[in-house]
Formats: C-alpha cells, structure tokens, sequence
C-alpha cells in the first residue's frame, strides 16, 4: 500500500469515528453516484460552525471533501480548501496575527460571486464533477449544481476541442482538483451580475488530493485555465503585508477594483512552517444592500408586507420598495422568476436606472447618507403622520384603566386601549405586538398601552418590543411618540398605598386579575403591597426613562382622580401636540366619558402567578400541542401500503411490512403542528406559532365551570383541516416515520375553505410517527431521525451504513387531516 494510501486509510477511519460523535466535531457522510457511470463517491462535510474552533481538532479542514469508495484503496477523488476566514472573523486572521505568523508572497485574486464547483478524474478517465458535497442526480432538489457545472465543463471542452477523457486524466495524473466559481446568471442569479459573455467556469484554485492543505500557485492555475478554456480570475501580487493591507484597504474605500463591483478578495500566503494559508477580505458594500434588497423583494412577494427589520441602508431599501412593488404587483411572473432566483439583477438595475444613481453612488452620496442616519423620517416634525403610544406608570388602584377609558371614550375612532390583563397567551411581546396592531389601523392617532410598568425593566421591556417591532405593523414613515402616564411621580407612597387600597377593596371583583371576594382580603393585601414595594418612579436621567418623548405628570390622592388625570393629560398634549388634541374637550364631555368609564365591567379573569385562565363564565384549557390528527387510519395505512408497494424500489421495505401484519401501527395518527415545548424554549419563529396557534383556537378550549372539576378531553377537534402530501418513509431498528409535505400556511379554514394566515407546522420535519419497534422508544425520536438522513444523506433514497432507511416517494395524492387540539 502506499503512503498516500496509508494516509488516506487514517483519514476515512478518523471520519468515521468523528461520524460518531453526538455533535461537537461531528463528520457527516453521504454516498454519490457519479454521473454516466457505476463509480460511487462519498461526501463528507462538517457543521460550519465546528470550522476554526481552538477546541474543536476535525480530521481534516477541507470543505468539501470527496472519496473513493474502495474499503481496501481509498483514496481522496477531490478536496476543496481548507475552510479560510475574513479578516478580523477568528483570532488568527486579525491583522496582527497575520503580521505576525505569515510569509509572502501574497497573492490577491478577486472573489467571485457564484457557486463553487470541484473537477477531479478518476483512473479510467472518468470526470467528476461536483457541488460543495454532492454529486451526480439528485431527487430531493430543483436546481442541481454539480449537473449545471458538469453541463456547462462539456460545452466548455467542446469548444476547444478537447476530451473530457484528457482533462480527467490530466486531473488524475497530477493528484489534483481543478476548483472553480460557476458564475452564469442563466443558472442562477446571486448578488453580483454576470452577463451571458461574462458566465462560465472560474478557475481559481488547484489543490493537491492529500489530506494536508496543498496547492498551485494562481500563475500555474491561469496556465491551467487557458489551456482547458476556463475563465481565469483577476490575481495580483503583494511581497509584504503592509502593501497588502495598504491595498486591500484603499479598494474597500472606493467599494469596487477597477471600477467594477466585486464581492471581495481571497488572500494566498505561507505559513512560517511553509503549509498553506487563505484568508479572505470581503466587501461589505454594495454586496450588502443589494443582498437586503433582494431580501426584501422576496418577503414581499410571500406575505405582501413590506417590512424589514434591517439596521442599515433603511431609507434607500424603502426607495427601492416604492420603485418594486407596483412592478411585482402587475406581474406574477415576475414574481414567480425572481423567487426562483431570475430576474434579481434586472430589479435591481431598473430601479438605479430610475433612481439615477450606480449603488457606489448611493453609497457615497452625502445626502443619502444623512437620510439613512435619520432613518428618512425627521423625527422633530409633528404632523398627520405621526402617531403616538402612552405607557402608564402605576401600582394597582391609580385609576389608570379609567383614566384610559375616559379618553378612549373621548375619541373612540381615533383612539385606542390594549389592556394587558385581557392578553391570556405565554406570548408577553402579545401586549406590544395588539398595541401596534392597532395602532397600524387608518385613522387611529393613539394607543394606551396599559400595563402597571411599575419598574425600569418593565418599562425598557416596551421600548425593546417597540423597536423589534414597529415595522412589523407601522409604516416606515410613521413617526410614532411615546409618551408616559406617570401616575406616581413624587407623592408619600404610604399615603397612596392607604389610597389605592382602600379603592380596590370597595370595587371588589371588579378587575381581572384582583377579586377581593374570591381570593380575600388577605391575598389582595399581599399582592397590592408586592407592587408598591416594587415600584420605581421615573427617573429622566437614566434609561429607559430618558427615551420617552413626553412625561405627563399625575395625581392620585384625589377623590376623583381618574377624571381629573383625564383633564390634564388633553390639557397637557393640546400644549405638546395640538395635532392629536386640537381642543380640549369641555367639562361636559369629559364627565360624560368619564361616567361611561365607570360601567366597565372585566370580560377576562386573570389568576396571578398562574394558574388557570377564566372568563366569567368559563374555565381554559391548556394545550399539549395542536395536530392534524387522520380520521381514518386504517385507510391512511392502506394508502401507504399501496404507495410502497407501487414505487420502484430496491430498499427491503420488510420492517415496514411487518409492523403493517403484526399490527404495530400506532392507532393515534397525527402531525404535530404546535408543541407547548417549543412554544416555550423554541426558535423566535416556533414560539409565534405557538402563539398564533392559541389565538386562534382559544375559545375552543373553554368549558362551563359548572364542570370544572370533572376530567378534561384528551383532545378538542376543531372545524379546521390540514392538507399534505407524503414525501418519504424512514426506518431504523427503532422507529417508523413518514415525512410529510406542507405549505408554509396549511390550516384551512373550515367554514370559507381557504388557508388561515400564519398558521402552518413548527417542527422542522413535519412527519406521521407510525411504529415504536423498540419498547423505550418515544414518539418524539421521529425528529432525530429525520435530522439524522437529512444531516448524514441529504434524504437521498437508500439503506445506509447506520441501518437507516430512505424511500423517497415520487408521487403522493393530496390528504386531509383535522386540526385537533391535544390536553
């Protein structure tokens, strides 16, 4: 055997004993079958963000990484570069370090914008061609890069006349991959433009196929392209790292080399030891804004909203938006291409066309750059745009719900009143996300957010909502106020206390969270005097107080209070903003509101610390998790038989069949849309849906209190269904799951037929648990083993070394479930 033999032997047995790991340095593997051929590859890969970690050691650094699989002879097929960082990105591409432990000559050559490609040959001759970890056909995709590059490599060699046999066996001889950038914007579009003259195959590195990091100078790889009819990339040469730097620095001022828009370079050099070394130095403009524009482009297109929560180039992103929209609107084609990557750059170059400016230009523009700092909205102009929020600051018993009544009784088109205590969900963001909402309503001016907001945190937590979420219900030129209530400000708190007190005991059950009756007077007590030793008065010197726009003083020790707070908040904001309040009221008016305010009676009680949420009349459920739950099981497992039994298929599909014979299907079919637990420790994302998933089916999980204390449902159905399709079924020696095929929103409304918003499946892998074949096996291991095929073989179809099976269906009839609600 020889040393490269040797070597590559350690190699696979250190990846596979990495492909062991539970995660840290995990090694993923996945076998390739070579185009026109019976030769078969396999890819490994690494998570990203195991690469460049001080206690992570990987096998080998190589992203992407190919080998022939030969138990007796393996041997490296193609090798990518080890995975090379920005500069300043890890501890050893800092400027200092580099300074430090790198030799020249430093070699610059342009980055392109496009899809990395890896050609290699085999010892017959046979060309491999490959994406970053596959190769070959592929099922579970609709755009395939490795075929794209393999495609565009023969047309390549056709028109110089050469063998694709030559090259491979060139490739072959010297141990090396050819790898090249595959920039055609027929293909697919990225940021940067490449016209039909300007796409093709980019050579820009050749490296040896060992497991140490080997590889060509660029001047023999340009050599290398010319004579096999590759593009050759832009290099040039620096001999210390101060030009370097000096360079590299000068072309990131201007934002382009040669006057022509480019992502960035890759830097060539030595280590001191002599090994090779890579770092890269991007660009972040205008790669960056032209990325958030197509970003934007394409949430547009799925939701219709025009919201984005981008930090920078915000005023330019809403230009570009004004000038897109009305475009994507008349045209669902236009739509339809740019979601599948076509038509980004032509949107992008008619707005600058418009707009009369290059995106350098836009970027060096002096007044685009004062707009984007003040967020194109002058936030010192009051006008009919701007609306306004009020936070109150209060212990219980101030009389802010009245005081908040009065004035929305006021105005009752113009202004409204979001009351925390009537907000049930887990969602705490629910009392910012209702108060925006409505705020985002024609003609509403002002919203009160009510809420006690009785200490700094509270309060900073508002404004941090506030500024998560603005643009997800506001306009992006709404100016928006904020105002206190501050209902404390400096009285004697013991004095207020006696006050407060005394006012929650003689309105009794009249709040939704305080009922002096049902939990006495005691409880109460214990609750009211936990606010007041809490509460931290406003302090405009420190944050979060000294970011409200106005502070509008109250007082509470009066008889009527409510009603005279009421009076010098209008008072107050006819001074400020006579936009909002262009008169005050008269006396009349505001007693009349004020009387009407006092009639209010709670809808929903609240129990606090927790605890079950009523209604005057109904007690809530709490629920497990919402599912589509199949209605007929034994004609589901019919289906799925005939489906097995119809598809084309070499996999020994026994364990399936004996689960069906033996009856060890499960009996409670269903897809797990919504878990508690994900609601709770989930993704951003999951946590909304458990959220939205609550809204929408809270009154469903109500019951008489009349039967409180009998056993709940185990599960409530609902007039709501779901639609799938059957994508794949899975297997090991433990469990059987199908994969199922969703929409993003796949609840439909029972009674109109048509989707219901922003509901849709959480988990990552919808899928039907079907058979537990080990007895401490749970459900939820459906989940690790959809990760485990989708992570290790790209759902590819198969029985693979760990005894996981795949069979990827190629057609699936369109089924129904009911949207149950799980106790």
């Amino acid at each position: 055997m020889s040393a490269s033999s040797e070597s590559c032997e350690q190699l696979v047995a250190d990846l596979e004993e990495a492909s062991r790991l539970p995660k840290r340095g995990r090694a993923y593997k996945n076998w390739c079958q070579i185009s026109n051929c019976d030769h078969k590859v396999v890819s490994w890969k690494f998570n990203e963000w195991d690469y460049g970690k001080n206690n992570i050691k990987l096998p080998i650094n190589a992203r992407g990484l190919f080998i022939v699989d030969s138990r007796d002879h393996p041997r490296i097929a193609a090798r990518g570069y080890d995975k090379f960082f920005n500069i300043n990105e890890v501890n050893f591409t800092s400027w200092e370090w580099l300074t430090s432990n790198t030799l020249g000559p430093f070699e610059i050559t342009v980055k392109e914008n496009g899809c990395i490609i890896f050609i290699s040959g085999l010892q017959d001759g046979t060309l491999l061609v490959c994406s970053k970890h596959s190769t070959g056909a592929r099922d579970d995709i609709d755009r395939n890069h490795s075929v794209a590059g393999e495609k565009f490599l023969e047309c390549q060699l056709k028109t110089k006349g050469i063998d694709p046999k030559t090259l491979a066996l060139a490739l072959y001889n010297e141990n090396v991959t050819a790898v090249a950038e595959y920039c055609d914007d027929s293909f697919e579009e990225h940021i940067l433009e490449y016209t039909k003259e300007a796409a093709g195959l980019y050579l820009h590195g050749m490296n040896f196929n060992t497991r140490e990091f080997r590889t060509l100078p660029i001047s023999e790889v340009c050599d290398f392209a010319t004579k096999y009819g590759f593009k050759k990339v832009d290099y040039l040469t620096k001999h210390d790292i101060s030009s370097l730097r000096k360079f590299l620095e000068q072309c990131a001022d201007v934002g382009s080399y040669k006057g022509k828009e480019i992502e960035g370079f890759v830097v060539r050099c030595k280590l001191a030891d002599g090994s090779a070394f890579f770092f890269k130095f991007k660009y972040e403009e205008p790669y960056l804004m032209y990325r958030q524009w197509r970003e934007a482009t394409k949430k547009y297109i799925e939701t219709k909203s025009r919201v984005f929560s981008f930090k920078k180039h915000r005023f330019i992103t809403n230009k570009y938006l004004d000038f897109a929209i009305p475009l994507l609107d008349a045209d669902r084609k236009l739509c339809d291409d740019y979601m599948r990557d076509f038509g980004i750059i032509k949107l992008r170059k008619l707005f600058l066309l418009d707009y009369g400016l290059t995106g350098l230009e836009i970027l060096n523009s002096d007044k685009i750059i004062k707009l984007e700092a003040q967020n194109a909205i002058d936030y010192e102009t009051i006008d009919e745009n701007t609306k306004f929020l009020f936070f109150p600051i209060a212990t219980i018993g101030c009389g802010k719900t009245t005081t908040a009544l009065t004035l929305q009784n006021l105005y009752p088109e113009t202004w409204g009143h979001v009351q925390n205590d009537d907000i049930t969900g887990r969602d705490k963001s629910m009392l910012m996300k209702k108060s925006l909402e409505l705020l985002s309503h024609d003609g509403v001016k002002a919203v009160i957010v009510d809420r006690n907001n009785h200490q700094f945190r509270e309060r900073k937590q508002l404004f941090e909502w506030f500024a998560e979420l603005k643009e997800k219900y506001v306009s992006y030129d709404s100016n928006v106020k904020i105002i206190a209530l501050s209902f404390l400000p400096h009285e004697d708190l013991e004095e207020t206390a006696k006050l407060t007190i005394n006012r929650v005991m003689a309105r009794g059950d009249r709040h939704q969270s305080i009922k002096v009756k049902t939990d006495g007077e005691k409880k109460v007590l214990g609750i009211m005097k936990g606010f007041l030793n809490r509460y931290q008065p406003v302090v405009l010197s420190r944050e979060p107080d000294n970011l409200f726009d106005l502070v509008i003083n109250l007082n509470v020790r009066e008889a009527d209070s409510s009603l005279i707070n009421a009076q010098e908040i209008l008072g107050v904001l006819h001074k400020h903003y006579p936009v909002l309040v262009p008169e005050v009221p008269s006396n009349i008016q505001i007693q009349a509101a004020f009387d009407k305010s006092l009639l209010y009676e709670p809808k929903i009680t609240k129990v606090v610390g927790g605890g079950r949420v009523y209604d005057n009349k109904n007690l809530k459920y709490k629920p497990v998790y919402f599912s589509a739950q199949i209605d007929d099981t034994k004609a589901f497992l019919s289906l799925l038989s005939e489906m097995c039994t119809q598809q084309e298929s070499s996999l020994d599909l026994s364990p399936f069949r004996t689960a069906m014979e033996e009856s060890r299907m499960l009996p409670n079919l269903h897809i797990t849309l919504s878990h508690v637990i994900t609601g709770k420790k989930g993704s951003k994302r999951q946590k909304d849906m458990w959220c939205e998933f609550n809204k929408r089916y809270g009154k469903a999980m109500f019951k008489p209190k009349t039967s409180v204390d009998s056993l709940p449902p185990k599960r409530i159905l609902t007039n709501d269904k779901v639609r799938f399709r059957l994508k794949k079924l899975l297997w090991n020696d433990k469990i059987i799951t199908a994969m199922a095929e969703l929409a993003d929103e796949c609840v439909i409304d029972g009674n109109t037929g048509e989707p219901v918003p922003h509901l849709g499946c959480a988990n990552d892998y919808a899928h039907i648990t079907l058979a537990l074949l080990q007895p401490h096996i749970k459900p939820f291991y459906s989940n690790t083993l959809c990760q485990i095929i989708d992570e290790e073989h790209n759902f590819n179809e198969g029985t693979f070394i760990d005894g996981t099976s795949c069979l990827v269906f190629k057609s699936s009839p369109d089924m129904e479930a009911d949207v149950s609600i799980i106790l």
